[in-house]
C-alpha cells in the first residue's frame, strides 16, 4: 500500500501545514531554519523554503529510484503522481500562499516525478517484451 503513494505528498502536506501554522507565505518561506557559521566565517542562513526544497529533492530521488520497479503498484504510483502534479498546479494557480518560486520548483519536481515514472516504466516494458 505504501509503495503506491508518491513520497512527494509528504512535502505537500508539510508545506501546507507550514503555510497555515507558520503565519502566512512569506513568514513560512523566509523564516530562518538554520544559521550555521562556516569555517570561512561566513554565516549560511538556511530558510524553511530552502529546507523544504532540499527535503523534496531527497524524496524525488527516492521516487526516481522507485520508478525503475515494474508492476501494478508502480502503475498506480505513476497515476497518483500525475494527480499530485495536477493538484500542485491548481494550488499554484488558484490558492493564496502557493504562488511563489519555492512552490513552483516543488511543482516542477512533481512533474518530473510522474514523467520519469512513465518513461522509465515504458522503457522497461519495451525491454522486457523485446520491442525496439
Amino acid at each position: 500500500m505504501f509503495s503506491m503513494v508518491p513520497l512527494l505528498v509528504i512535502s505537500l502536506i508539510l508545506y501546507t501545514i507550514g503555510l497555515f501554522a507558520g503565519g502566512g507565505e512569506q513568514a513560512f518561506i523566509d523564516r530562518i531554519f538554520l544559521d550555521p557559521t562556516l569555517v570561512s566565517g561566513n554565516k549560511w542562513q538556511i530558510t524553511f523554503g530552502d529546507a523544504f526544497l532540499t527535503l523534496s529533492m531527497g524524496l524525488l530521488f527516492i521516487e526516481l529510484l522507485r520508478a525503475t520497479e515494474t508492476g501494478t503498484d508502480s502503475l498506480v504510483n505513476h497515476s497518483l503522481s500525475a494527480l499530485l502534479f495536477v493538484a500542485a498546479l491548481l494550488l499554484f494557480i488558484i490558492m493564496p500562499g502557493f504562488g511563489n518560486s519555492v512552490f513552483f520548483i516543488y511543482m516542477l519536481m512533481t512533474f518530473l516525478d510522474f514523467m520519469a515514472g512513465f518513461i522509465v516504466t515504458t522503457k522497461a516494458a519495451r525491454r522486457d517484451f523485446g520491442v525496439s
